[in-house]
Order: structure tokens, then C-alpha cells, then sequence
């Protein structure tokens, strides 16, 4: 919850509702949108659910269970959350909610046996991109070029370290900081596509490359559960 805004009579009360602090909760305009009116790029703001639903999409794909795909959030603020291989997010959205409570508190989640499932930093968008050198960042957007999934995803052919870019907001386009970062900007549908849509589509594309190139994709890792 943004610190400008916990003061809200509407943070409040809902905090009030949970039994538990304004600190402690997501900033969710179905729940704070009045208070939500005073915060900059607000129409980008304020839905969580997005992110839960992309997460799930990606880390349920065998692409991920292969090891083939390394999952970043970048939120607002300059936060990066770096997520773990073989991780499996808590389906339901109220386990999900308390688990990202948990790791903006704590800065990290840790299984039972003490492996780092989730992390959280601080760094621009920019430094994310230095830190996993990638070598080419593509951005996916309904104001892009006009494409198909297959092509697009068919950068990974000759390409080592691909990045993908999908936006997690609910509407508007990426801001400047992160669109001069990115390489070409493609669409991938005549008209605009849900976050979680454009990453399965694009990822099973990436599937059927990486195993046309024979990537090993049996595997002998076990994936790790978190929850809140």
C-alpha cells in the first residue's frame, strides 16, 4: 500500500475488515479506488490479480518445469521480484495476496529447507535487464508491430538470452523508462489480449522451437510449492 494513500478512509476500513494494518495489505481498486484518484498512473494500478494470473500462466508451462524460463516481476517503484526455478504459486488469490504481503515485508521467501523461492530487490528496469544479460528484449504490446506469436517467439532460434516483455496493468502502454529498453514491440492479435493470454500463447510457441532444437526436456528437479 502505497504510503501516501494509507491514510485514506477507504485503506482503513478495509485494513479494519482484515484485522490487519494498512501496511499490510495490496493496494486493489476494488477496493481503494476513491483513494486511489490522488496517485500518479493510476489507470496502471491497482490490480494484483493480473500479475497472479500471468504468474500462474508461466509457471505452470513446461517450458518453466524444463528450466528453459526465468520469471521477473518488475513492479513500480523500482522493485524486482525474481522467482525460482520449479516454483508453483498458490492458486487461490486470497494464499496468493498474503504471500506477496509476506515477501514486500520480508524480502524473501524461503521453503522448509531453506531455499530462497522469491525474492525482492530494489533496481530500475534497466539493471533487471543488465543483471540476467539479456541479449535481445522484445516488447509485447497491442500498439506494436503486428505479428503472430510463432514469429515472434522465433527469436530464441538464434538468440541465447531472449527477454520477453509483457505489460501486467490494466490498460495504457509501457511508460517511457521501459519502452526505450525495449528492442521491437510486436502484437500478436488484431485487437488487445489479457496478459496471461499473450504469455501462453507466446510460450508454447517457444516450446515447440526449443524442442525442435532437442532441449532435454524430461527433467529430474521437483518443483516447490509456496504459500502464504
Amino acid at each position: 500500500m502505497p504510503r501516501e494513500i494509507s491514510g485514506h478512509a477507504a485503506v482503513r476500513n478495509h485494513a479494519r475488515r482484515l484485522g490487519c494494518s494498512t501496511s499490510d495489505i495490496l493496494l486493489d481498486k476494488s477496493y481503494h479506488f476513491a483513494a486511489m484518484k490522488g496517485l500518479s498512473d493510476t489507470h496502471k494500478r491497482g490490480r494484483p490479480d493480473i500479475v497472479h494470473f500471468a504468474l500462474m500462466e508461466a509457471l505452470s508451462t513446461p517450458l518453466f518445469l524444463m528450466n528453459e524460463l526465468r520469471v521477473y516481476v518488475y513492479a513500480i517503484n523500482d522493485k524486482i521480484i525474481a522467482i525460482a526455478d520449479n516454483l508453483r504459486i498458490p492458486k487461490s488469490y486470497a494464499r496468493f495476496e498474503g504471500l506477496m504481503v509476506s515477501l514486500f515485508r520480508n524480502r524473501m521467501i524461503k521453503s522448509d529447507e531453506g531455499a530462497v523461492l522469491m525474492e525482492l530487490s530494489d533496481g530500475t528496469f534497466e539493471e533487471l535487464l543488465d543483471s540476467i544479460g539479456a541479449e535481445k528484449v522484445i516488447g509485447l504490446s497491442s500498439s506494436g508491430v503486428r505479428s503472430t506469436a510463432e514469429k515472434v517467439a522465433g527469436f530464441v532460434r538464434n538468440t541465447e538470452n531472449c527477454a520477453f516483455v509483457v505489460g501486467a496493468f490494466p490498460s495504457g502502454r509501457f511508460a517511457q523508462r521501459i519502452a526505450e529498453h525495449l528492442g521491437p514491440v510486436y502484437s500478436i492479435a488484431d485487437s488487445g489480449l489479457e496478459s496471461h493470454v499473450v504469455i501462453a500463447r507466446l510460450i508454447y510457441e517457444c516450446e515447440k522451437i526449443l524442442l525442435e532444437k532437442g532441449v532435454d526436456h524430461e527433467g529430474d528437479k521437483q518443483s516447490s510449492e509456496v504459500g502464504a
